[in-house]
Formats: structure tokens, sequence, C-alpha cells
């Protein structure tokens, strides 16, 4: 595990969304996953605004997104789908032909396109305070597999705060086994709302009470935390 403790939290946004561009200028048919929530919201900010500003090509580049909420439209303002096109996709002119959501019906699928693909060369991750990515609950298994979840009490309440009406109890994610497949991962961590998360990652392997732990065996994993994120952490040598 690399581990990049910024100095503030617009360095940790600038790193993570320069990792992210700088995959697809080094390939341009770049297969990346996206992450969605407020933490990533900046990510994409300073992803598009130095795109425009390196005229970098996103045409032959594909998305995978890493989950969707179950029970909503495809046009819900809340739903990824609008999200990552609101805040990546439309700024870019990105394609709707270039990217793809969990499928509700087929999982199986959606693992089936990954790897026609070649596999996703760098997956974009956050953490939720529980120690979930994705929609990997507490509980979840290492060798888990795209799938339907049920949404913990503690996601509800987090993002519950996002819609107007009801908010989902249900989503569809990748699974553990299905994220660690990725050739990199890179985690982004910000905010003192983090901090216990960030704790218990670095503490602990393999631990399904923290599915973030799992990330800890994969060759190619970077965590990018800034000072909240950090506080309750010694990284000094």
């Amino acid at each position: 595990m690399r581990i990049i403790l910024s100095e503030s939290t617009s360095e940790a946004v600038q790193t993570v969304a320069e990792a992210m561009l700088e995959k697809i200028e080094s390939i341009s048919a770049s297969v990346l996953g996206l992450a969605t929530g407020n933490t990533m919201i900046p990510v994409y900010e300073a992803w598009v605004q130095m795109a425009l500003n390196r005229s970098v090509d996103h045409s032959y580049a594909f998305f995978f997104m890493l989950d969707e909420y179950l029970g909503i439209n495809a046009d819900h303002p809340s739903g990824f789908q609008e999200y990552v096109a609101k805040h990546l996709f439309n700024p870019l002119g990105i394609r709707k032909d270039q990217f793809t959501l969990p499928p509700v019906h087929d999982e199986g699928s959606y693992e089936r396109t990954i790897k026609e693909s070649g596999g996703i060369d760098l997956q974009l991750l956050g953490i939720g305070t529980n120690g979930h990515i994705g929609f990997n609950e507490p509980g979840s298994t290492g060798n888990s597999r795209t799938r339907r979840v049920i949404l913990s009490e503690e996601t509800i309440a987090a993002n519950s705060k996002n819609f107007q009406g009801k908010m989902p109890t249900e989503a569809i994610t990748m699974g553990i086994q299905t994220i660690l497949e990725s050739k990199s991962i890179i985690l982004l961590a910000t905010g003192k709302s983090k901090a216990d998360a960030v704790k218990y990652l670095m503490n602990h392997h393999d631990d399904p009470a923290c599915p973030a732990t799992f990330l800890k065996s994969h060759p190619h994993f970077t965590l990018v935390i800034d000072p909240d994120a950090a506080s309750k952490v010694n990284l000094k040598i």
C-alpha cells in the first residue's frame, strides 16, 4: 500500500484528479472505474478543469460505474448516472456509449463486460464512515462480486440528505473481488468524518468489519488522505 499524506484537502483532490487524467493521457483507450459521493465532486471539478486546460481527448476512454441505487429512475437527480453526467461527462463531452452501470437484473453480465474490456486500468474509490467501499457494507467478504445489497443504517443516514423523497434502501455494487481485479486502485479520504475509518484501515487486514481493509492486499493500491482524515493515525517514520 502506498500512502500519500497531502498538506491540504485541495492538494489531496488535485493528486487524485491528476492520477485519473494522467492515465488517459498515457493510454487514450483507458478503462476507468468511477466512484461518486460528495468526496468526489471536487475531484471531478479539478479533472474537468485540467482536461480542458490541457485539451485531453477522452473520446477513446471507457468508464465503469462502481454502484447505483435501486428503485429509482435512470434520470433521478440523486442517481449516480445523473451525478456523473453533471460533474464529469457533460463538461467533457463524454458519450453515453462510453460508460456503463451495473445492471439490475443480470449482475454477472457486468463482470463479463469488465473482463471483455481488458479489465479496469484504474479504479477510483472513496470510503464510507463505516469503512464501506462502493456499497460493500460491513460484513462483505473479500470474494464478493457485483450484486444487489441492502444499505446499512449509517449509509442511509449519510446519503438521505441527497433525496427529496424516500431514500433507497438497496443498491447494486461491484464486489470487493471485482474491485481487487482492477490493475490499480486509488482511494481518497478527506475530512474528520473519515478519520476513524482511515485508522481502522491502517491497523487491520482483510477484515469484513471494514471492507476497505481488503484493498491492502492489492499490489498497486494508493491511499490519498488529507490532514483531517489522517488525524487519528501516526504516519511519521
